[in-house]
């Protein structure tokens, strides 16, 4: 049971991705300055907004999934080297970075 903080921090961390990216995906959220992918380009124009939120919350959501898998997986496995807890803690920073540099250079194509 020692797996269980890292995979229950994993599958948190993806269903809140996924939860908090699915509005986007559907074009349901306007432009604000609180909640979707805030940056400089979106503000432009709302075609632009929905845009890059579209294109994000795919690219966020996509993401989530491995980290969701391995949460799963990492409960019925046993005791993780320490290394390797470390990178599955982690994790969800991965989850963050890469999605967010997709985004950036997705806005930067537009």
């Amino acid at each position: 049971m020692e797996n269980l903080g890292p995979a229950l921090t994993n599958i948190a961390f993806a269903m809140l991705f996924i939860g908090l990216n699915i509005p986007l995906l559907m074009g349901k959220i306007k432009m604000n300055h609180f909640y979707g992918m805030r940056i400089g380009k979106s503000f432009y124009s709302d075609e632009l907004w929905y845009k890059i939120n579209k294109f994000g919350a795919k690219r966020f959501i996509i993401w989530s999934i491995p980290l969701l898998i391995v949460g799963v997986i990492s409960i019925f496995l046993d005791p993780f080297s320490e290394p390797l807890s470390i990178f599955l803690t982690f994790m969800p920073c991965l989850i963050i970075i890469i999605p967010t540099i997709q985004v950036l250079l997705y806005s930067t194509k537009l």
